[in-house]
């Protein structure tokens, strides 16, 4: 096989490429989640309003978020297939028909959203944050393909095992985000219409970095050719194979929170919409290190399912589980201890200072549920190595029904948002340990099925 040092790292001991992919998509979404929180922290200074007008329209902005991360999830595991058939030929293809999707996929998405983003936000609830809402959101669902092409762009050259040039482009698009907001929110006084202009801006920067990599490069696995952004349905179904399954649950596990907000609302006001989704950006960062870990672990076992490596996905599988709730325990204590200083941030205005203690009680409930929650990220990821993209996003869709009737029943019965930050954690937790059961299950039947004679391509 021709190789290059991305593929090396794909193809060596699952226990040293893990982390080595790991690494550098970790400081990839730790400044992503920075950014993702500085909007939040910028628009404070503008007031209740701007927080609550960015935490409403959150959902949509993660729904699309969503669709370019499983576009990009499944063109890195198709890639990572190749790579294990020694396929450079099959890869080039996915490479081509993932930018072709994240066209489609965009136009589904900007049309209906920019049509009706002004009804969606009211019929969210926003009332008084509405205007803040609908400016924010407009740019982001014009530019959608423009946040969709720069996921796939990153998990194209993650899927390859070019992890630091994956970095490379979210960070620098991360940055520039971070530049943008106050020049265009103060400087140019565009307020949080500026924050979603420089969120739109930002994916641009990351796709064309991405693509110019690939321009006259010779150490790249794939190649990008004008041929193969024509219409191939046997290539694009191997990334929707994965990718439309995770698609789907990143845009569940961003919607539901649309009926959430809405019984937040009824039980205390926007402005609480705004410190939940801002505690929720804390969280992430928490769970930065099994993320990181999850991302790494599609390719690396995308790459053994295809050479039919059963034994080195299990032991990936213990590898990952055991270090990600490790982690995610260790900076979960942290995130318990700071619960107050950090929700001190996110009401800095006047007039959503009364929410300081609600917001400290929900990073509380945070730090209890997110060692947990992590494998949810590491039970998925291995599921989609595997081809059983649509166990994780049942898993999901479960999880988040009885998540809403929770906060239902909460909202009824005690009247109090601290009551849903509790339900919030127990069922996250009950979240986490199906899907950790679940994903020791399909490995297990991996294994048999490898055993009896199969290959890494049997379901």
């Amino acid at each position: 096989m021709e190789g290059t040092s991305g593929t090396k790292v794909l193809l060596s001991d699952p226990k040293v490429a893990i982390p080595a992919l790991a690494v550098p998509l970790a400081v990839a979404i730790f400044v992503q989640n920075f950014n993702s929180m500085a909007d939040t922290m910028w628009a404070a200074w503008l007031g209740g309003s701007a927080v609550a007008g960015l935490g409403l329209a959150y959902p949509l902005y993660a729904a699309i978020v969503g669709i370019g991360n499983g576009l990009g999830i499944g063109v890195a595991a198709a890639i990572a297939r190749c790579v294990g058939l020694s396929d450079r030929e099959g890869a080039t293809r996915s490479a081509g028909q993932s930018l072709l999707l994240a066209l489609a996929a965009s136009v589904l998405v900007a049309v209906p959203l920019v049509v009706f983003a002004e009804p969606l936000m009211y019929a969210f609830g926003a009332g008084e944050a509405g205007p803040d809402a609908v400016a924010y959101g407009m740019p982001i669902f014009a530019g959608s393909f423009f946040v969709i092409a720069g996921s796939v762009m990153s998990g194209v050259l993650r899927g390859e095992g070019a992890a630091r040039r994956s970095m490379v482009i979210q960070v620098a698009g991360a940055l520039f985000n971070m530049v943008l907001d106050p020049v265009l929110m103060y400087g140019l006084g565009m307020g949080v219409a500026g924050a979603g202009l420089a969120t739109m801006a930002a994916g641009a920067l990351s796709l064309c970095l991405g693509l110019y990599y690939y321009v006259g490069a010779d150490d790249m696995y794939v190649r990008f050719r004008i041929r193969d952004l024509r219409p191939d349905w046997p290539v694009a179904k191997e990334i929707l194979c994965v990718g439309l399954p995770e698609s789907a649950e990143y845009m569940v596990m961003s919607l539901i929170n649309i009926p959430m907000n809405y019984i937040i609302v009824g039980v205390g006001d926007p402005n609480v919409v705004g410190t939940y989704t801002s505690a929720w950006r804390v969280g992430y960062m928490v769970l930065i290190p099994c993320q990181a870990l999850s991302g790494g672990v599609v390719s690396v076992c995308s790459t053994e399912y295809a050479r039919g490596r059963a034994d080195l996905v299990a032991e990936a599988y213990r590898f990952t589980a055991r270090r990600s709730v490790l982690h995610t325990f260790y900076l979960s204590v942290l995130l318990a201890l700071l619960s107050y200083p950090i929700a001190c941030m996110f009401t800095a205005s006047d007039d959503i200072s009364y929410l300081r203690d609600n917001m400290t009680v929900c990073l509380l409930c945070l730090a209890a549920l997110l060692p947990m929650m992590s494998m949810v990220f590491v039970g998925s990821a291995f599921l989609q190595s595997l081809e059983h993209s649509e166990i994780g996003f049942l898993s999901s869709l479960i999880r988040n029904i009885l998540m809403v009737s929770g906060y239902f029943a909460m909202a009824a019965v005690f009247r109090s948002t601290e009551a849903i930050w509790v339900i919030m954690a127990v069922i996250e937790v009950a979240g986490g340990a199906l899907m950790a059961w679940l994903a020791k299950v399909y490995i297990g039947r991996f294994g048999d099925s490898c055993l009896r004679g199969g290959t890494g391509n049997t379901s």
